[in-house]
This record gives structure tokens, C-alpha cells and sequence, in this order.
């Protein structure tokens, strides 16, 4: 990645990434990186080491090779649709009265920061559990999270197949926590989960729902039951990725309360469009 163009959309993009944040001396603080060699990242005199844009993509939970995206691609990606609403619906006293339920959900979701093993019956690979990382995180005035999903190549290799990841906000409205998020990468599904929360500390599991659209040739809608293993705090590190697969039912790496929550009908998945 040592062509003109990429380090010019490198320099661009950090710019914009620098403009969401409260100050770049807080975000130097918190990537512990030099403010002074920082600034000349923005300005385009040098290239940041790959162990910086490591630090920098962990930061932003993407990828190293995302922050080298075309301008206006990265900028969607990162900022998602928010962008494209129209200012009639951003003043809309119905888009407004949705914000209050994400204020109000900070303070009680804050127990629940930290990395997450997901678990739900995966609707490409039949038969087989989905293990996938989620990171559930407080950032401006609401609780987000990101999950990263990987399915490796049925051949034997170990290597990855497909990887997604979705970005999404958290609410805990009539004691169940919310959760809505769309793939960034393809950007054509959003999923939606339900989960009943945990009142023993400290917290373990998760159980609840999951619907979404299946990414296979039929785009058929699907609901599962979903469990969350809580394993860390903190964002998503390289050895939680390292997890991220597809599982068969009698994996031993299954904890027992997966493997029994999954089991018997329970492991099925309900199509829509059937019966």
C-alpha cells in the first residue's frame, strides 16, 4: 500500500475520523500515540507503521485496509446512512422522540460493556452453530456495538471464507435489551435480537432471539434463538477473532449452557415463507 493514492485516501480518511472525535489530544491519548507524529499523519508528511494503523482501525473497530477505502466510500462506511436523512425527518417529532429511549438506555447497558462470543444457528452454514465476537461499547451519548462474523472454507484449510460485520445501537426498553445493526460491508440486511438481561453479577450469559435475512441465494428471513458468553472487557482483541467460526452442535469448545440452550428443537430455524 505504498501507491499515491492510497496515502492520500489514508491522509483524508483519518482527517475525517479525527472530525468525530472531541479532540485529536484525547485521541492520541487514548491510541498512546505521539500527538506531534499524529499530526503529520493528517497532514500527509508521513505514513503511519502498521502497528499504528492497527492501533487506529482497533479504535474505529474496523480494519487496516478499511482506512485505505476511496473518501466518499469511507465516509459512508463510517458514518453510515445518517447523512443521507432528510432534514425533514431529522426535525420529524417522530424521528425525534426515537432518541430519547437511546439517552435513556446508557446507564443501565453500562454493566454489559465488553466482548461477547455470540452464538445462534447459522442460516448459510446448515446444521452448524455460529460463533461470532461482539463488542458492546458506550460512544456519544449511546450504547453501540459491532460484531464480526467469520465462516471458514468447509475444506479442511482453516482459512476464511466469508467475514462480515455489522455495527449497531443497544436499548434496554421494558426490561429486554434491543439490538439493531446493519453489515457495513455489502450493506443489504439489517438483524434485529432480542435478549432477556442478567441480574446476577457477575454477568456470564445472554439468551434471546435473532432475526435477520439470510445471505444465500433465496435472501429467505430467519429467527433463531441467540446466546451471549461474556469473555472480556474492553474492545475486540486478535485472540477473540481467532475464535470466530462455525461450529458443529457437538463441538466440545460449545460451553454447556449453549450446547443445552441450542438443543433439541430449539437448535431449528424458523423460515419465514414456510408452512
Amino acid at each position: 500500500m505504498d501507491r499515491p493514492q492510497d496515502r492520500t485516501n489514508l491522509q483524508k480518511n483519518l482527517v475525517l475520523l479525527v472530525e468525530s472525535c472531541s479532540s485529536v489530544a484525547g485521541l492520541c491519548r487514548s491510541l498512546d500515540i505521539n500527538r506531534q507524529q499524529f499530526n503529520k499523519y493528517l497532514a500527509g508528511q508521513h505514513a503511519p507503521s502498521h502497528k499504528v494503523l492497527q492501533k487506529i482501525s482497533r479504535h474505529f473497530m474496523m480494519e487496516v485496509p478499511d482506512l485505505y477505502r476511496q473518501p466518499a466510500d469511507f465516509k459512508q462506511f463510517y458514518e453510515g446512512f445518517e447523512s443521507e436523512l432528510p432534514m425533514g425527518l431529522r426535525s420529524s417529532s417522530q424521528f425525534a422522540s426515537f432518541l430519547p429511549f437511546a439517552k435513556a438506555s446508557v446507564e443501565p447497558l453500562r454493566d454489559y460493556l465488553g466482548v461477547y462470543y455470540r452464538y445462534h444457528n447459522s442460516s448459510i452454514y446448515k446444521g452448524r452453530i455460529l460463533r461470532s465476537v461482539t463488542c458492546i461499547y458506550e460512544a456519544e451519548s449511546t450504547i453501540q456495538h459491532v460484531t464480526v462474523e467469520r465462516f471458514p472454507l468447509l475444506d479442511g484449510s482453516g482459512k476464511t471464507g466469508y467475514s462480515f460485520t455489522y455495527y449497531g445501537f443497544c436499548f434496554l426498553i421494558g426490561d429486554r435489551i434491543f439490538m439493531v445493526d446493519f453489515e457495513g460491508q455489502q450493506q443489504n440486511e439489517l438483524t434485529f435480537s432480542i435478549l432477556t438481561p442478567q441480574h446476577r453479577r457477575p454477568i456470564r450469559y445472554l439468551y434471546g432471539l435473532v432475526s435477520g435475512v439470510a445471505s444465500s441465494s433465496y435472501r429467505q428471513p430467519f429467527s433463531t434463538r441467540l446466546a451471549f458468553g461474556f469473555c472480556d472487557k474492553g474492545k475486540i482483541k486478535k485472540k477473540h477473532l481467532q475464535n470466530a467460526t462455525v461450529l458443529l452442535p457437538s463441538d466440545s469448545s460449545l460451553p454447556l449452557e449453549v450446547r443445552e440452550y441450542m438443543a433439541g428443537d430449539s437448535s431449528t430455524i424458523l423460515w419465514g415463507g414456510e408452512g
